[in-house]
């Protein structure tokens, strides 16, 4: 009974070197790490594999180069193979080349950095466990999905390169113009929207027997017109406003930037005096949140924005690579109307968040006046709904520049490698910001508003840097891009997505190296077959759709055919053209209908393995198992997330985001208070889309809350069925 409390003991000692080494107490790392191993009856279990490779790390820091590589020489008899290849790396590190040069990590790194130079000591795992371990936390670990250790090879770089071929600029041009078009169509939507609004609200005005005044009744098009050209100039200075105010946007000189990256500022100047352009202003936001983009009304006010997370979480080259990217835009000038877009987002969400600020601020009032306490309740509702509604428009205005989100990348990685020569780096950085968004939004218990406020302008998706990070800690690369490189759905489900599929865009970088003779980075299995084959439940909506008007052209086809033969009686069927819009409703309602036992099953996984189902290739939403997950609800608190638009559901796993509409609908949303912070059990179907996400059907916590997708599914279904019936008749 007494060895619980002494394998307690050892287990302290371990921890307490570990954190030595992260906070650079080399020596005392050492002593603590040595002890540890004393004490310890099999070296490859996996606790002391931690420690001999924390005691190598803390006397390669140290500078005890020859004891560091008689270590890894013993480690290298390891039984552990990952142990095994981390030696053989370490040791090929640290040999002195012909110069007598020995590459020893600099000591001054920043938090981050130590971190995730600590993980893989956390990862390694034995191969195969021959006695039970008698501690808690030995019993918890192997409960866990296993993990897999990830080596970053650090792939080299072209050192003279051929420019890869310029691609036909006709997409992004279409792009371009499709963004600005569509945005421009969504703004006159909204005005046209509250012109309805003002008049349903004028005719109850009028049935309460009151005097409303007669509302306008034209949207103002010029007007609008106008003020997207004065948004267009102006987008710089206003972005830098907004910036500052709320996210804290600071200058970064160019001498800082060489502090981080030499051959960032050298890759600034060089491309300055290559496209003849004043090099561009930057700046530098404090967040951990790794960050990057660009944004100016012309080449010559250009701003390049970066973040303190970006310089903690790559490397040199790898901060050269994400310059060269943001340069990439510049060049192609698409950054231009994405700034535009941009100030169409950033002033509905900045009104989402002040307005959601004031309601929690004005509902926590107290005050003893009965009187009092009832405005402040109504002040905090109008706040309320105008968060909701501001945050409404937010979503629609980001549709219009997903497209050109979505092709822009294609043109900046590729000038980006143009730039430095160097796709490996470029690969890294987008894997490493993925995970350092990942580790942000966990330890910050929520997306932090700039990563979605500048989501179309970022490198990455902070909605699939989730998704990647998650799989990155139990899958190796060559299989972590299964579902994106073989599914057949993934092409259509991109269509609400702001960025590439991250495995496609790593794919590419790869075949860019090939083409240089260089040594790719990761990996990729791209020999898993495509399935091409289509479930005709899944379509069934659209084929209910093109039915739908089938059966209208036939009936109008017969009208017409019976009165060129002089049959009048059916006259009206070849001049009623609204019989093609009410049967395409009610065949896209009936589609939904028999979609619907298919698309909600009710049988349940008797046990979820949430990373086996994300790397199914062949997994789509229609084919949604239906899962149970725990963990704890993490998200925006307040009235900032009171349409649910930040659950997310962190597990062992990691992190998915969860979908929730209450039986009311999105209304319903803004009478329910998550359990944020709270252990929960989740049930519902999970949507492998681009972003995977779980329907959620249950949320139990304290309480129980349920969903209504199965409800609202069939209502929208039997809507607009009724809706062409009331065509016909």
């Amino acid at each position: 009974m007494s060895s619980f409390p002494e394998s307690a003991s050892r287990l302290e000692g371990l921890e307490a070197g570990l954190a030595a080494l992260q906070s650079e107490n080399y020596p005392g790392a050492i002593a603590q790490l040595s002890e540890f191993l004393a004490s310890a009856s099999d070296l490859d279990q996996p606790d002391a594999l931690k420690a001999r490779i924390g005691i190598i790390r803390a006397k390669i820091q140290s500078g005890q180069t020859e004891s560091a590589i008689a270590l890894c020489q013993e480690l290298q008899h390891s039984q552990n193979e990952q142990a095994r290849a981390w030696a053989t790396q370490t040791i090929a590190k640290l040999t002195p080349v012909e110069t007598g040069f020995v590459p020893i990590e600099p000591k001054q790194k920043t938090r981050r950095k130590r971190v995730q130079q600590a993980q893989p000591i956390q990862q390694v795992q034995p191969i195969q466990e021959t006695q039970e371990s008698s501690s808690a936390s030995s019993q918890a670990a192997l409960a866990q999905p296993e993990k897999t250790q990830h080596v970053w090879q650090n792939a080299g770089r072209a050192q003279r390169w051929q420019p890869l071929r310029r691609l036909n600029p006709a997409r992004l041009q279409w792009a371009e113009m499709g963004a600005v078009v569509m945005l421009f169509l969504t703004l006159y939507g909204i005005w046209s929207a509250a012109i309805a609004a003002s008049w349903f609200w004028f005719r109850v005005q009028r049935w309460l027997n009151l005097s409303p005044l007669i509302p306008e009744g034209e949207v103002p098009a010029l007007g609008l017109g106008l003020s997207l050209v004065i948004a267009f100039i102006a987008s710089p200075w206003i972005l830098d406003a907004i910036l500052k105010q709320f996210y804290g946007l600071k200058p970064l000189s160019t001498a800082a930037l060489t502090r981080h990256s030499a051959e960032s500022s050298r890759l600034l100047q060089r491309f300055s005096q290559q496209q003849k352009v004043p090099i561009p202003k930057l700046r530098i936001l404090p967040t951990q949140a790794p960050i990057s983009f660009t944004y100016g009304c012309f080449p010559k006010f250009a701003r390049i924005v970066v973040s303190q997370g970006l310089f903690d979480s790559l490397t040199e080259e790898e901060i050269a690579a994400i310059c060269g990217y943001e340069l990439g835009h510049i060049a192609q000038w698409d950054f231009i109307w994405m700034s535009l877009i941009a100030v169409a987002l950033q002033i509905p969400y900045i009104l989402y968040q002040q307005c959601a600020i004031a309601s929690d601020s004005l509902k926590a009032i107290r005050i003893q006046n009965a009187f009092s306490t009832k405005l402040f309740q109504v002040l905090s509702a109008v706040a309320s709904i105008i968060s909701a509604l501001s945050y409404g428009c937010f979503s629609l205005f980001r549709y219009s520049g997903l497209w050109l989100s979505r092709q822009r990348i294609v043109y900046s990685d590729r000038q980006a490698c143009n730039l430095t020569g160097n796709p490996n780096a470029l690969a890294r950085a987008l894997v490493k910001i993925a995970i350092a968004t990942d580790e942000t939004i966990q330890h910050e218990k929520q997306t932090p508003a700039v990563l979605e406020s500048f989501e179309l302008l970022s490198p990455i998706s902070y909605r699939s840097a989730t998704t990647l990070a998650s799989l990155f800690k139990h899958l190796p690369i060559s299989t972590l891009f299964q579902w994106e490189q073989a599914n057949r759905n993934r092409i259509e489900l991109m269509l609400n997505q702001s960025h590439s599929l991250l495995g496609i865009r790593l794919n590419q970088l790869m075949n860019y190296c090939q083409e240089w003779h260089i040594t790719p980075e990761f990996e990729i299995d791209s020999s898993v077959v495509e399935n091409r084959k289509r479930n005709l439940v899944e379509l069934a909506p659209w084929l209910g759709l093109m039915l739908g008007n089938a059966i209208a052209l036939l009936l109008w086809s017969i009208a017409y055919l019976l009165h060129s033969r002089g049959i009048y009686q059916l006259n009206w069927l070849a001049s009623d053209y609204s019989l093609f819009t009410a049967f395409s409703l009610i065949g896209f309602g009936l589609g939904m209908l028999v979609r619907f036992n298919r698309f909600f099953p009710e049988s349940q996984t008797e046990q979820t393995h949430l990373i086996r189902f994300l790397t199914q290739p062949t997994l789509t939403p229609i084919d949604s198992p239906k899962i149970r997950l725990e963990g704890r609800l993490i998200g925006r608190t307040g009235t900032r997330n009171q349409l649910g638009q930040d659950l997310i559901l962190q597990t062992e796993s990691g992190l998915i985001p969860l979908n929730y509409c209450s039986q009311f609908g999105a209304i319903g949303n803004l009478f329910y208070r998550f359990p944020i912070g709270q252990p929960v059990v989740v049930t519902g179907w999970l949507r492998r889309n681009a972003t995977p996400s779980v329907d959620v059907e249950t949320l139990h916590s304290r309480s129980l809350l349920r969903s209504g997708h199965q409800t609202w599914s069939v209502a929208i279904a039997m809507a607009t069925i009724l809706l062409g019936l009331l065509q016909i008749l």
